[in-house]
């Protein structure tokens, strides 16, 4: 058989064959070599060839022909059928890529929203607009679309494999806590994690990991902490934030000549300006360049988290 060189659509790619097109490129090339590089070409009716006899040619019929990737008569996909072929339809990372390209191609209802720029700018009507602007260039959609599945694929795998995987390791290292704290009448769970992954926080508050109110994140290679929040938990930094900016001060003997309102505020203070208490991601941030990292020391850190989510005094 030779190497896969090109494959056929039986029309313009939409975001089903765009979807099984990126599985293929992505995992396929063991059970087809060569498909990570093939061409995109377009044959309503390619030949009258079997699936088997253009696939020794280097030809990939793809949802035209009849073969097993042809969903045209049954109830699936073409991207559920590469799925199942390549055995990956369980993989969790995969899951809201292949229900998008299922609805998609099933109800026509790639976007929900009947919102007109959710509608323009959701990839169901990008796909549309590319395929108007370049209705004779499939390879230049499949180009232009690619990119956009694999840094979604990528994030998703971080999501449900990768990031598991972290925390498992770092409980073994002593590099994860969790702890639950009260703040008036909330009880919150905080972790507290060293990572590098800025994707951490995200996992970690979602129903998939921790499903934390707070994440307390730092750096593996220098002290850079963040504490980010569950936005609809509406937990209270400030106090925390008071008492981070008054340790920080001292360790690097500055004297603050601020108001005490000033150190519970927003934003930043002109004397401290490397802590942030953003109020739109409700988190407070160790921002600037690599001396303003804090000198507060990790354990120190997480004693004066405890102490100011729970003594409210602001």
């Amino acid at each position: 058989m030779e190497p896969i060189h090109s494959i056929v659509l039986p029309t313009r790619p939409q975001p089903d064959t765009l979807v099984a097109i990126f599985l293929l490129r992505t995992l396929g090339n063991e059970k087809f070599p060569g498909v990570e590089s093939a061409s995109i070409k377009i044959d309503a009716t390619p030949q009258n060839e079997s699936f088997e006899v253009a696939l020794k040619k280097g030809i990939l019929l793809l949802d035209v022909g009849g073969g097993p990737l042809d969903h045209h008569g049954s109830d699936t996909c073409a991207s559920e059928l590469v799925a199942k072929a390549l055995g990956v339809e369980k993989d969790p990372s995969l899951k809201k890529l292949l229900s998008y390209a299922k609805r998609d191609d099933a109800e026509g209802k790639g976007t929900l929203s009947t919102d007109p720029l959710d509608r323009a700018f959701g990839l169901s009507g990008l796909v549309s607009s590319l395929n108007k602007q370049h209705s004779k260039n499939p390879q230049r959609i499949v180009d232009i679309v690619m990119p956009l599945l694999e840094a979604h694929y990528v994030a998703a795998r971080e999501h449900h494999v990768e990031l598991p995987q972290e925390v498992a390791e770092k409980k073994t290292k002593g590099q994860y806590s969790e702890e639950t704290l009260r703040q008036g009448k909330k009880k919150l769970k905080v972790v507290f994690v060293v990572s590098e992954k800025p994707s951490m926080p995200t996992y970690l508050r979602s129903w998939n990991g921790a499903r934390a109110d707070v994440v307390v994140q730092k750096s593996e290679d220098s002290s850079r902490t963040c504490v980010i929040t569950k936005q609809d938990t509406e937990v209270d930094l400030s106090s925390l934030a008071a008492l981070v900016r008054m340790r920080e001060a001292e360790l690097r003997g500055i004297a603050l000549e601020t108001s005490e309102k000033e150190l519970f505020s927003t934003g930043r203070i002109d004397m401290l300006p490397n802590w942030y208490l953003d109020p739109a991601t409700n988190s407070l941030l160790n921002v600037g360049e690599e001396k303003d990292n804090t000198r507060i020391e990790w354990d120190e850190f997480k004693q004066i988290v405890r102490k100011g989510l729970e003594l409210q005094f602001a």
